[in-house]
């Protein structure tokens, strides 16, 4: 499991060879020029599309952050009356 931060700041974790250092250092210099959202269009897919690699997914951390900050910005914004 090889861990990479992307453009706008997310961590994913790409599960592949330890032995496949040509690999290891493609997505070292692909995925930080990718945000998160290419990537889940399919972007790195696009980019690697002749070579195999296992699931990404988004670290358990980025998602309670994300989590935190949109409950944070729903009770920040002011409410009508009687809500």
């Amino acid at each position: 499991m090889h861990k990479f931060i992307t453009h706008d700041g997310y961590k994913i974790s790409i599960d592949l060879d330890h032995k496949n250092k040509e690999l290891i250092s493609l997505l070292t210099d692909i995925i930080p020029r990718l945000s998160y959202d290419e990537i889940l269009d399919g972007e790195l897919e696009k980019r690697l599309k002749n070579t195999d690699f296992g699931p990404v997914k988004l670290s358990s951390a980025d998602d309670v952050k994300q989590l935190i900050f949109s409950l944070a910005m729903f009770n920040t914004i002011s409410k009508p009356p009687g809500f």
